[in-house]
């Protein structure tokens, strides 16, 4: 046995600050003496990672010599998977293999499925979560080289009954898990991994090698790794270099080794273990850079994360250690953000800016991957490509995503929005070429999937696809490309209790059909082709291994439909896919445990922030703090001793730029434990002033990204040739031709139609276009005379018939289909009645009639729900209603001008096979199905209506457009408005609004008055607008008055006048005080002031 002495010699450090690759890297060609003792070394490093950044760093130091690399081996210290170490398996040829994590996973899940807490048993899909969690907790237990049978031990009477559960439950680990993994002929990962690191320990003691070995990075975190760490610096040629020790902190050694979360703490466990102090730890021989400045860093950093126990000493550093702060701040700035966004961009110059001068490197350290890609995206600015060493979830990558929204698909039964969120994903192609695929997409998309969802499944698809003739084609592609890829994977989704392998092998067998560009000799989806599209890349090869796990490991394990879709996206998210390779020669983006024996020029520590750095500590369902520290587990916290580890060796640097942002999103962010440590200090030191908080950089982001002026855009008054005018109007549009030109122009000038909503779901409009359709039915079988005596259940047959093709909706079924049929009972009633005084009623009719205008003649048109030719003379012009229906004063004001169309196309003889007459009956019907009021009548012609007035009116408005100074302006009367604005987001409402009234709010203020209002046309059967205006004024208004009266009468209107009349007579802006109830009406008495006085 090697004294502690010798091993004395035999350890290493390489200070924080100090690039560690390269100094290791260079102290180990010259400790080998030659390229052939090289050549027979070992090194072992912490992690894969480490591994390839060490052989990078031996290439660097070889220049351009040729040279065979040492052996370098991950250990797998930390936070990694097992490596297999298989050139010491060949050593225990009796050892069993390991099992594989997924089915681990999955045992683990069957046994918590039959497991109760209290009267709950576990979901499938949170059993494979608390599987996952149970096998971490076993994976620590064997790090820490304790066993489940210990657990009983740690649950005492005095712990709550929520601990007795969980002992119940961990019992069957106790009890089953060893026999389960000796059934199956296998040990756990760890457990292997544990047994292989000590079978080359004891080799290593019976069969010294005389080559060079190096073990090199690691903080021993777990018992056999010490144990190897212990054994190499026993080797006649065995060396151990540690990463980071801080001598000057062994004077507080004791309380190092109490708190976890300091960033010696492991360091201090780990020479414990090899009886070694802080002082007898030398510095390598070999050190690459850092020099004075990381020396005086490190000293100041010392301070920072000194002992809980020991900060109330900072407030005599400023007497005690004055020097303390000087110089140390050379090349170390911190920079706070407001927001994510402006931090990445900050980072993403700081890292640009690198590459301006030859050779230097860059690094973003960062445990925030959402910052890491907002980084990467901010690079792009530049056309810079850099990649996230950290890797992304598979869920987030492209083959994974492809998978994630297939089965997505699957569990939604083909609805609108997953259905697409497949067919549209980049790897979705169905045996044709991407882009006929896209096209082909988008046409699907516009025949099945806007509008009205269609039925479930693929039939229902298909159903709608045969509703019109004009789909033929489409459906064709549908059934070719979609449907039959599909159809196996729908056959096994569809069956009661899937097993999971068959599932995995349908789901990966429909993936490969699905991404195929070319068919095979039968015409179907070449699977071969989609899986060399679908496969490649380390995603796709990570998609491959996973659904290849699944479809081996899975074999006997049942699922169900809505457990499978959340299972996958675990499993997805749960797999973490790197690049072989780095992007950019000289900028990285890293995490943490990437960032480990990593070195660059610049060294940036994003999101500097608690939840950051350090993590929030993990959560463990299983254990509380005392029992893991009864059993010799790492605390729940421990990750913080690591991560505060790795703040250690990165501030230490050279240059370093920690930056943060002070929100994240709506929330408020706190500032790492650390940063405010060292604000701490840096008061304590009286050099917060020196403290280099990041100016330039946010003076160069402002440069570089200058906000631009806001110039809210003006209302849009379009003014078209006349001859790109429209010549003909429905009795719907002539409401927006008045309240909202702008509509108008869109619609029919640049002919833009809103498309359908996607799957939209069931409205107002369906349920009034269902009992439109289905009274419509009833009139054409029953035109005239009196209604037969089974007319209720003959409307209901006819009504059911129109019901039918959305049956599928229970809100259908359960609502309005027995409010249908209280609307039902009352028309036939009311029709019953009527039918004496009716000689003929039509329904649905179509009719049109033209004005003359100056560029020649207009057409309005209708379509009217009903018309009925009365008995006695005359028509009557009737319109159903589902919703509220317009007030007899809108209609007698011209608000709402539908009916009014309609009466005057009718009066006319527009309609076909209605001849021409007076209309003595203008009726809302308002059919709500209500008990007590299923229907109403209400009787809206307008005192003295005449058919010739109001046709003189729309020619009127005819001629008024037809002038070419005349503008499609937006909304030019604030008090009226479109019953639907499909186009205020086209005319930009809301922001003219606001410069308009910001303006109305200056002129009143004695500042300028807006210029001229866009057009209103006149509609108004009693006086013009000049005429109006001019009565209004020589109007003698009252010093006050209180107006009060119901909507739609004209308030505002008075207000108004009154206030135009005393300006209009000599008075101030700022003498009239005009009070409102609501916020809105004063904004439309400033537009409508405003308008007016300009």
């Amino acid at each position: 046995m090697t004294s502690p002495t010798r091993r004395d010699q035999r350890l290493y450090t390489i200070p924080a600050g100090v690039p560690f690759a390269v100094s290791l890297a260079t102290g180990i060609r010259h400790m080998a003496g030659s390229p052939e003792a090289l050549a027979r070394a070992t090194v072992l490093v912490p992690s894969r990672r480490a591994a390839q950044a060490l052989r990078a760093a031996f290439l660097e130091a070889g220049g351009d010599n040729a040279a065979l690399l040492p052996r370098i081996d991950p250990i797998g210290d930390v936070e990694e998977d097992a490596p297999d170490l298989l050139a010491f398996a060949a050593y225990a040829p009796d050892l069993p293999p390991a099992m594989d994590p997924l089915r681990r996973q999955l045992w683990l899940a069957r046994l918590l499925r039959g497991f109760r807490l209290g009267d709950v048993a576990p979901t499938q899909p949170q059993a494979m979560q608390l599987a996952e969690s149970l096998g971490r907790l076993l994976d620590s237990l064997c790090n820490a080289d304790a066993t489940p049978e210990l657990l009983p031990e740690l649950l005492p009477d005095r712990f709550s009954r929520h601990w007795q559960d969980i002992l119940k439950l961990l019992t069957i680990l106790i009890d089953r898990w060893p026999a389960i993994l000796e059934e199956q002929g296998v040990i756990d990962a760890a457990d292997r991994r544990n047994r292989l690191v000590r079978l080359r320990c004891r080799l290593w003691r019976d069969h010294p090698p005389e080559e060079l070995v190096v073990v090199a990075g690691s903080t021993g975190t777990f018992a056999a790794t010490r144990e190897l760490i212990a054994a190499v610096a026993d080797l006649p040629d065995g060396h151990v270099v540690l990463p980071g020790l801080d001598r000057g902190a062994a004077e507080h050694w004791d309380l190092v080794r109490e708190e976890s979360g300091h960033p010696q703490h492991q360091l201090s466990v780990l020479l414990d273990s090899l009886a070694v102090t802080p002082e007898a730890v030398r510095d390598w021989p070999d050190l690459a850079g850092g020099g004075e400045i990381s020396a005086r860093r490190r000293a100041l950093m010392r301070e920072v994360f000194k002992p809980a126990a020991l900060t109330a000493d900072w407030r005599q550093l400023g007497a005690t250690q004055p020097e303390l702060g000087r110089d140390a701040l050379d090349g170390l700035s911190f920079v706070d953000c407001e927001t994510r966004s402006d931090e990445a961009s900050v980072i993403a110059l700081a890292m640009r800016e690198v590459l301006e001068r030859p050779g230097r490197t860059a690094a973003l350290v960062t445990p925030d991957r959402q910052l890491a890609e907002a980084v990467i995206a901010a690079l792009q600015r530049w056309r810079i490509e850099v990649d996230d060493s950290a890797g992304r979830p598979l869920s987030q990558c492209p083959s994974g995503g492809y998978l994630e929204s297939l089965v997505a698909m699957l569990a939604a039964d083909f609805a609108p929005v997953p259905t697409l969120a497949f067919l549209k994903h980049p790897l979705a192609s169905g045996g044709i070429s991407p882009l006929a695929f896209r096209e082909r997409v988008r046409q699907l998309e516009m025949a099945a999937f806007r509008g009205y969802r269609p039925g479930a499944g693929l039939d229902g698809i298909r159903r709608k696809l045969a509703s019109k003739a004009r789909y033929a084609d489409i459906a064709e592609f549908f059934e070719a490309s979609v449907a039959m890829p599909l159809a196996g994977l729908v056959e096994a989704w569809q069956m009661m209790a899937p097993d999971l392998a068959a599932l995995a092998r349908a789901l990966g067998d429909a993936a490969e059909q699905m991404a195929a560009q070319a068919t095979s000799e039968d015409g179907t989806p070449d699977a071969a082709d989609g899986a060399v599209h679908l496969w490649t890349g380390e995603d796709g090869e990570a998609a491959a291994l996973l659904l290849a796990s699944l479809a081996e490991q899975g074999s006997g394990f049942e699922t169900d439909r809505d457990s499978f879709p959340r299972i996958l996206s675990q499993l997805l998210a749960g797999k973490t896919v790197r690049r072989a390779w780095q992007t950019h020669p000289r900028l990285a983006i890293l995490g943490p445990v990437e960032a480990r024996m990593q070195s660059a020029d610049r060294l940036i520590l994003g999101g500097f922030n608690e939840g950051n750095w350090p993590p929030r500590p993990e959560v463990d369902p299983w254990t509380n703090a005392e029992m893991r520290h009864t059993a010799g587990l790492q605390p729940h916290n421990w990750r913080t001793g690591l991560s505060a580890h790795d703040v250690w060796m990165a501030s230490c640097a050279p240059e370093v730029i920690i930056t943060r942002a002070l929100r994240d999103g709506d929330a408020v962010t706190t500032p790492s434990r650390w940063r405010q440590r060292f604000d701490a200090v840096a008061e304590a030191l009286s050099i917060t002033a020196a403290v280099d908080r990041g100016q330039r950089w946010r003076d160069q982001l402002t440069a570089l990204l200058p906000a631009p002026p806001m110039a809210p855009l003006p209302r849009p008054c379009p003014t078209p040739p006349v001859d790109a005018r429209p010549r003909s109007f429905s009795a719907t549009e002539i409401d927006d031709w008045i309240a909202d030109p702008y509509s108008i122009y869109a619609k029919r000038v640049l002919e833009l139609r809103p498309k359908d909503d996607l799957d939209r779901p069931i409205d107002a409009a369906l349920r009034g276009n269902l009992v439109h359709d289905s009274l419509a039915a009833f009139l054409r079988a029953f035109p005239e005379g009196p209604l037969p005596d089974n007319a209720l259940a003959e409307l209901r047959s006819l009504a059911r018939a129109v019901f039918d093709p959305h049956w599928q909706h229970p809100t259908i079924r359960h609502f309005w289909w027995p409010a249908f049929e209280t609307i039902a009972a009352w028309f036939i009633e009311t029709e019953t009645r009527r039918r004496a005084g009716i000689e003929t009623s039509h329904a649905e009719v179509e009719g049109s009639i033209d004005l003359a205008a100056p560029a020649g003649d207009v057409t309005f048109g209708a379509r009217a729900d009903r018309i009925d030719r009365l008995a006695g003379g005359g028509l009557a012009v009737l319109d159903y209603k589902t919703g509220e229906t317009p007030s007899k004063a809108k209609v007698a004001g011209r608000r709402r001008t539908q009916l009014l169309v309609e009466a005057v196309i009718a009066a006319h003889g527009g309609f076909e096979g209605i001849d021409a007459d007076d209309v003595t009956q203008m009726e809302y019907w308002r059919l709500t199905g209500r008990r007590g009021e299923p229907g109403k009548q209400t009787d809206v012609r307008p005192e003295g209506w005449s058919a010739a007035e109001d046709a003189a009116m729309l020619a009127r408005l005819a001629t008024d457009f037809d002038s070419a100074a005349t503008p499609y302006a937006s909304r030019p009367d604030p008090a009226i408005g479109p019953s639907f604005p499909r186009y205020d987001h086209l005319a930009r409402v809301d922001e003219w609004r606001i410069a308009e009234n910001g303006a109305a709010l200056a002129g009143m203020d004695g500042g300028a008055i807006q210029p001229a209002p866009p057009h209103r046309p006149d509609f108004d059967p009693a006086v013009s607008v000049d005429a109006s205006r001019r009565q209004a004024a020589a109007s003698d208004p009252a010093s006050s008055v209180f107006v009060s009266a119901n909507a739609g009468t004209g308030k505002t209107k008075l207000l108004t006048d009154r206030v135009l009349r005393l300006m209009l007579d000599g008075a101030p802006p700022d003498s009239i005080l005009c009070v409102t109830y609501t916020r809105a009406a004063a904004a439309e008495m400033r537009n409508r002031i405003s308008a007016m006085l300009a």
